[in-house]
């Protein structure tokens, strides 16, 4: 069923439909991320919304975009640098329009005045993802500048996808703001079929190098295996999760510090 799976990936993500390879995956990614802060305003333009939350998602996803365009000309991944056919083509722009919905979903009838609570979390996710992200690109970057072969140490250690988790952290902030459960819906959509299929294709790759087998077994493909014991981790994650479900029920955890 796995090898199925990266099968699937292999071929919705680069040859999908099959076909003549007419364009780099990357130049159809730059645009869109390149040209999301025009969308935004136009959005704030066009439904007259010139309200905090608005104002805070074209900060968030706005920046995200001109921060990816210039990271994609610094330290390009390499991952996009391969031409895909027609299908694939449609496949990811309309992946990537589903972010722009999630725009469009915020400034149309999202939150205008976001609590406080929900405005350090929605920061907090995108800082930390952001950061997350530049950092894991720039290491695997240079790493395999000078050295080919499996990165399993920094970022990479415990975690074979940290820039992965990095955005899909700084994605969930757009959501966040958005309060609208259509936006959770469409980054869990995107995550499935679109970063699975990313990280799938990385570990169909990594299991042809030297040390894959010991690799796998220190890191997990997008969390961080922090003990040897997986029962340890799933508790630990498990705890997370179940912490920020009360955090959200209790509008933010800091509120009860309120004498």
């Amino acid at each position: 069923m796995f090898k199925q799976h990266q099968e699937f990936a292999k071929v919705i993500v680069n040859d999908f439909l099959g076909g003549p390879k007419i364009i780099k995956q990357c130049h159809i990614i730059n645009a869109q991320k390149g040209l999301t802060a025009f969308f935004v305003v136009f959005l704030i333009w066009w439904y007259q919304n010139f309200s905090l939350g608005a104002y805070l998602y074209l900060a968030l996803h706005g920046s995200y975009g001109i921060i990816w365009v210039v990271k994609d000309f610094t330290f390009p991944d390499r991952t996009f640098q391969n031409k895909i056919t027609i299908g694939s083509l449609i496949f990811t722009s309309i992946l990537l329009l589903l972010y722009w919905f999630i725009a469009w979903l915020q400034i149309s009838e999202g939150i205008p005045n976001p609590s406080n609570a929900r405005v350090v979390t929605a920061i907090f996710a995108y800082v930390f993802g952001v950061v997350l992200m530049i950092v894991s690109d720039c290491q695997k970057y240079y790493t395999l500048k000078y050295k080919q072969g499996l990165i399993t140490e920094g970022m990479f250690k415990y975690n074979r996808n940290p820039n992965y988790t990095g955005e899909m952290l700084l994605y969930a902030s757009f959501a966040i703001l958005s309060g609208n459960w259509l936006a959770y819906s469409i980054l869990f959509t995107v995550w499935i079929v679109g970063f699975y299929g990313f990280m799938v294709n990385k570990d169909i790759s990594f299991a042809k190098k030297q040390g894959w087998n010991e690799y796998k077994k220190q890191s997990y493909l997008f969390l961080w295996k922090i003990h040897s014991n997986d029962i340890i981790n799933y508790g630990l994650y498990g705890a997370l999760v179940a912490y920020l479900i009360w955090d959200y029920q209790v509008s933010g955890a800091i509120t009860l510090l309120r004498k």
